[in-house]
């Protein structure tokens, strides 16, 4: 699941504005703003996904995402040979792989293992998204090769075929809780607590603290999207589009190590501080790429951005289960989801103006690695209200 998550609906994104911008001759903005609907996409779909994890299981949810997913890499192909060629029709296919990118990405992943791995889930969800830096490390170079090859429509065909006969069996056969186990089991508020009445969700939704770690998810994820969506565009004019792709599985190959190093954390310190030591890393590593070159060291800093790739994604999951439990997780996550894809959108296009504006991605990259401290400082301010007990409500 997370493989073609990344690796079509995630990593790849970068390589397709590449490839559309040639055939098309369409701005830099404009593919910016195509890729912005993908993730604005995700809120309505991460809203009505999270709601049915919560009363179906994360199965229907992934059989969803691998349909919707693989027809837009369909869809994909056939805009490259001709068949759709409208720019609409292109907002519509991205919008329809932002609407699968759930079924496939982190709420499916760990709500499917959240019932298994109650104590050490940091574990489990570094182990299971090895995945995403699986796909990130592969998908571009192995779209780049095919591409050049037999041509994008076939390897956009191809991918769509892979997907379908890979996750489909995973939904039939793999995902379910545990038997005789409750999929939640946290105690809810003593009798007589007027807060019995309220469903877990809106208890958590009523949550200061539950929007102190939305917000400072958000902004970590915008900043993170808005540099992986730009990172082929953004290097290629020293690296090529070949390294710049190898750029970006060096990315995602740190990304791996990173996650294992977070699960490993996630039980020995507090997680706002893991938090805001990640979102600190890759801001480092965004603006160590201002120096523009040599290619080692572009190369270098795109690896400590991609350190703290997979825990940017981990991380929300980890805190709201860690504030909250597991009751509700459903809707909660899908609720932080949802605007995290909002900041994923509007990162990416602001970036793609500024860089039209500007000529060059230095202020697209300042802008980044800002979000990521203004996210420090909130989850730090969380921390320390989970600490004293403040803002529960």
């Amino acid at each position: 699941m997370a493989f073609y998550a990344w690796g079509v609906g995630f990593y790849g994104h970068g390589f397709y504005m590449v490839v559309l911008g040639r055939s098309t001759g369409w701005s830099v903005v404009m593919l910016s703003s195509v890729v912005s609907v993908f993730w604005l996409a995700n809120v309505a779909a991460s809203l009505v996904l999270g709601r049915i994890v919560d009363r179906f299981g994360a199965r229907p949810v992934v059989v969803y995402g691998a349909l919707a997913m693989a027809a837009g890499c369909f869809a994909l192909a056939a805009f490259e040979t001709g068949y759709f060629e409208e720019r609409w029709q292109l907002f519509a296919i991205f919008a329809l792989m932002g609407s699968a990118y759930p079924g496939l990405a982190a709420m499916a992943v760990s709500a499917a293992l959240l019932p298994w791995f109650r104590h050490r889930l940091g574990l489990a969800l570094g182990i299971a998204l090895t995945g995403a830096s699986a796909g990130g490390a592969v998908m571009p170079p192995l779209l780049a090769w095919v591409s050049a090859r037999y041509g994008f429509g076939l390897a956009m065909t191809g991918m769509g075929v892979a997907l379908v006969l890979s996750v489909l069996p995973v939904a039939a056969f793999l995902l379910r809780p545990p038997k005789g186990r409750e999929t939640a089991g946290e105690p809810g508020p003593a009798a007589g607590d007027p807060m019995r009445r309220v469903t877990p969700a809106r208890r958590i939704l009523g949550s200061v603290r539950f929007w102190t770690v939305a917000s400072a998810s958000g902004l970590s994820l915008g900043a993170q999207v808005g540099f992986l969506m730009h990172q082929i565009p953004l290097l290629q004019g020293v690296l090529g589009l070949s390294s710049a792709a190898y750029a970006v599985s060096i990315a995602a190959l740190s990304a791996a190590a990173g996650r294992f190093v977070l699960g490993i954390l996630s039980v020995r310190l507090p997680l706002p501080v893991l938090a805001a030591g990640c979102y600190l890393v890759q801001a480092s590593g965004l603006l160590l790429l201002l120096a523009g070159e040599p290619p080692a060291l572009l190369f270098a800093a795109s690896a400590i951005a991609g350190f703290v790739i997979g825990c940017v994604v981990m991380l929300p999951p980890l805190l709201l289960v860690d504030s909250f439990g597991q009751d509700g997780y459903g809707t909660a996550y899908g609720v932080t989801a949802a605007g995290m894809f909002v900041m994923a959108g509007l990162a990416t296009a602001a970036s793609g103006w500024l860089f039209d504006v500007s000529g060059s991605y230095d202020a697209p990259l300042l802008g980044l690695a800002g979000l990521h401290v203004l996210a420090s400082l909130l989850i730090l301010w969380h921390g320390r209200r989970q600490r004293t007990g403040e803002g529960a409500r």
